[in-house]
């Protein structure tokens, strides 16, 4: 991570800090198993991989990444190897927007009113908003994959607000390119204490 790019996650995870308090910063690990279809560059795995995870670190929430399939794939890891549950998400970038999703959609997670384990982000869609929101691509298809992170550990419902809102505007545009958009505190709260039980019982 290069300086300017330390400084806004410095700046950003004290705002968290201030907003959601200190006892909820405690960090509940997700490992999610990431799967690239869309031939990304190592660089835009990178930066999106990082920007999903400097926006729900807010949240009490730290994400370990597997790299499953893609230019950053490695050796088979065991999260690339087992059946997503509890803790464990599969996360796949694909190349199209399946014909079952919304002509608008950038994303979609299988989820439950429990939340869910497998989550895609379509990354035509994605670089097709891009320009209109004015941002990255890499930087909104991180936030797009925060967002669906979000439905599996909320459910399907989305917020009149923050980063489960059902779509953006330009205001939020705003928001994201200096990564200010978030959970709100009360999706925070539930999201870190979900994961706090899911380990908690594999601990058992």
């Amino acid at each position: 991570m290069n300086t300017s790019k330390t400084a806004v996650a410095m700046v950003w995870m004290a705002a968290a800090a201030v907003c959601y308090g200190p006892q909820n910063m405690e960090a509940q690990t997700l490992v999610i198993g990431l799967y690239d279809y869309a031939n990304l560059s190592a660089k835009e795995i990178g930066r999106l991989t990082e920007t999903a995870g400097l926006v729900l670190a807010g949240s009490g929430i730290h994400i370990d990444w597997a790299h499953c399939r893609g230019a950053l794939a490695v050796a088979p890891a065991v999260a690339c190897e087992t059946e997503p549950q509890g803790n464990h998400l599969v996360v796949r970038l694909l190349p199209n927007r399946p014909r079952m999703s919304s002509g608008d959609a950038m994303g979609h997670a299988a989820v439950d009113a429990e939340g869910g384990n497998f989550a895609s982000v379509f990354v035509p869609a994605v670089r097709e908003q891009a320009p209109g929101f004015g941002v990255a691509s890499d930087l909104l298809m991180g936030y797009v994959l925060a967002h669906e992170i979000g439905h599996c550990l909320l459910g399907p419902h989305h917020s009149e607000t923050g980063l489960m809102r059902g779509g953006w505007n330009r205001k939020d545009a705003v928001e994201i390119s200096r990564l200010g958009l978030h959970l709100t505190k009360e999706q925070a709260q539930k999201a870190a204490a979900r994961l706090g039980q899911v380990e908690l019982a594999a601990k058992r």
